[in-house]
């Protein structure tokens, strides 16, 4: 009697310690899930954070050009990767270290969302259309990042406005109010407040086509 009373304590005990077991492993992996979120969580916000500052320094290098009597329309906005990059005068180039030494960034890979459909995601500068609600309708400067993803696009609108809402452009695909259309196969068209009524006035925020591609703008010179 007393054994089979020993042998039920046993097996009592290992269920008790197989349960156990069972429940550390599960907060265990609850643990490991929420810890991955909140890494995720933190990624993206350095994501965001980064794309902010490019833009900023984006600004800063066009002042340096500025400060050397450079005019807007004369800025050059080629890419280091283009083959005559290095081919004087590069005194107007936004990316030369002999300009305004804007050193060349890749989006962050967190961000990106890519269609992989031309233009390919990343940062864009340049002077190539206008933004009806500037004080002209000389061309304005844009920077831009072009297809990133939705929640950092919508960390992006949260930091600028204190909303999550990315507005619809209508009109035209995204390229030809962003990009220059010297890097796709679109043609330039100048941004009005019938592509976009959310953005009127707005010198910075996320926006998307009908099809869900983001885009961030932030206009740099204003003419």
């Amino acid at each position: 009697m007393n054994n089979e009373s020993g042998n039920a304590f046993l097996y009592i005990l290992i269920a008790v310690v197989l349960f156990g077991a069972l429940m550390f492993a599960i907060s265990k992996s609850s643990d490991q899930d929420d810890s991955t979120g909140e890494l995720s969580q933190g990624r993206e916000a350095v994501a965001v954070n980064e794309i902010l500052s490019y833009a900023a320094t984006t600004t800063n290098a066009l002042t340096q050009l500025q400060a050397t009597h450079v005019q807007n329309d004369q800025i050059d906005f080629m890419l280091p990767s283009d083959a005559n990059f290095n081919v004087a005068p590069n005194i107007y180039k936004i990316f030369h270290p002999d300009g305004g030494g804007l050193n060349y960034r890749a989006l962050p890979k967190l961000a990106i969302e890519d269609d992989s459909v031309d233009p390919v995601p990343g940062y864009y500068v340049g002077r190539f259309n206008n933004v009806e609600w500037t004080p002209s309708t000389t061309p304005d400067i844009l920077f831009v990042a072009y297809e990133i993803k939705t929640s950092v696009c919508e960390a992006i609108n949260k930091k600028l406005t204190g909303s999550t809402t990315i507005p619809t452009v209508s009109g035209s695909p995204l390229e030809d109010f962003f990009i220059d259309d010297t890097l796709h196969v679109g043609t330039n068209a100048d941004f009005m407040v019938a592509n976009c009524a959310a953005c009127e006035e707005v010198a910075a925020l996320c926006v998307q086509d009908a099809g869900g591609k983001n885009v961030f703008y932030s206009l740099l010179e204003a003419e």
